[in-house]
């Protein structure tokens, strides 16, 4: 366990199980942590609400009330840093500026080069060949562009990647980079590098580059489309047959399933 003696009280606000186990390590080493902000539903069995309420953190679902909460507690003083664990909504002033150590948010992407919700999807689009995981600094109400603390990159096979098991890897490696950013910031040891640049899709943009074109499309381009938007719940790669929209998948993606039932 570490020592942690400049971070001593924190707000976490994210989601998924590696946020649970971000907010685990969190209190395991002693450091109180005064809020959590969770999604009031998730389909996991380990969420980040249940595992807030297993040590009596008071719980918010979302930022509804978080503003109004902010400014109706007394955490003006003692804040030392505000956490953001893939947080899902926008980070406003005045918490931006509440920890006296500042905001950092958890990004599952490189930065610059990916900004925003559309990283799993464009670096498998494009072929890369590395991808990779960010943390840095919030210091505005722009989506990912504060200073970069640290980027953790890691390789990924081009070619068989899909956008699924792109996060499940990236989760991992979130976490990891956690775990260092956090001691970094207790031995008062961060440097940061500018985040400028980079790609940042509106969900317009997105839903467009989902389409496929029967017509013009190859089909390595279709199958590269399938992997990089084959996500569940939610829909996929996609052709529009009389204003009815329908997922595409195809026998790669059918063996990832088949594997995982």
């Amino acid at each position: 366990m570490a020592s942690f003696k400049r971070i001593r009280n924190v707000i976490f606000l994210g989601k998924k199980p590696w946020a649970s186990k971000a907010l685990e390590f969190l209190v395991q080493n002693g450091i109180h942590v005064r809020l959590v902000v969770a999604p009031k539903h998730e389909s996991y069995k380990i969420t980040l609400q249940k595992t807030a309420q297993k040590y009596k953190i008071p719980v918010l679902f979302g930022d509804e009330n978080l503003y109004q909460h902010i400014a109706s507690h007394d955490f003006h003083s003692n804040i030392d840093l505000v956490i953001s664990f893939l947080f899902w909504q926008k980070i406003k002033m005045p918490l931006i500026r509440l920890g006296k150590l500042g905001c950092v948010n958890f990004h599952p992407a490189p930065l610059p080069d990916y900004k925003g919700r559309a990283g799993y999807n464009t670096a498998i689009l494009e072929q890369k060949k590395e991808y990779g995981v960010s943390a840095h600094y919030v210091d505005s109400e722009k989506f990912d562009a504060g200073p970069i603390i640290k980027v953790s990159r890691f390789p990924i096979d081009a070619e068989r990647e899909n956008a699924h098991s792109l996060e499940q890897k990236t989760q991992e490696k979130l976490y990891d980079l956690f775990v260092e950013t956090m001691l970094l910031l207790e031995k008062n040891t961060v440097t940061t590098t500018p985040n400028s640049g980079g790609l940042y899709l509106n969900l317009e943009q997105l839903e467009k580059l989902k389409e496929v074109d029967l017509k013009k499309d190859t089909p390595e381009e279709i199958n590269r489309k399938i992997r990089a938007f084959f996500f569940p719940p939610y829909s996929g790669a996609k052709i529009s047959v009389k204003d009815q929209e329908f997922t595409l998948v195809n026998a790669e993606i059918l063996k990832y399933i088949s594997e995982r039932l």
